[in-house]
């Protein structure tokens, strides 16, 4: 990896991290679900799928893809906590909301990452 390429991961990555340090201390969890973490993971998805539509295009600038896709978007949405969830819920015999929590974010994530791609496509082609 180019340093420059290295430098805008670890910078995006530490923007990702703090934006997702904030979004989950200002949305707790809730009897119910991990409201922040679960913003922060389709809020990721949408932009993730407008980066990767970007990227994709003949204009896409390497280093800013990587700082913003793998280091933003990388640190800023959590699987790890999102599984943690899920299997607590789980644990707890919260099936119903256990299940509700994984669908919501799966379905979600790749409704929004589509949702992502597809604005970012239709800005390009208003940009020709």
């Amino acid at each position: 990896m180019k340093p420059e390429a290295a430098v805008a991961v670890g910078t995006g990555g530490l923007a990702g991290a703090g934006a997702r340090w904030a979004l989950v201390e200002i949305m707790p969890a809730t009897d119910v679900w991990p409201w922040g973490v679960l913003a922060v993971n389709l809020a990721g998805c949408l932009l993730l799928g407008y980066l990767a539509a970007a990227a994709w295009s003949a204009r896409a600038h390497l280093p800013v893809s990587l700082g913003l896709g793998t280091g933003f978007c990388g640190s800023l949405t959590t699987f790890s906590a999102l599984a943690v969830d899920v299997a607590q819920m789980a644990q707890d015999s919260d099936w119903g909301y256990a299940t509700g929590y994984l669908a919501v974010s799966v379905a979600g994530g790749v409704a929004l990452a589509v949702v992502g791609a597809t604005l970012r496509r239709v800005q390009i082609k208003e940009d020709q």
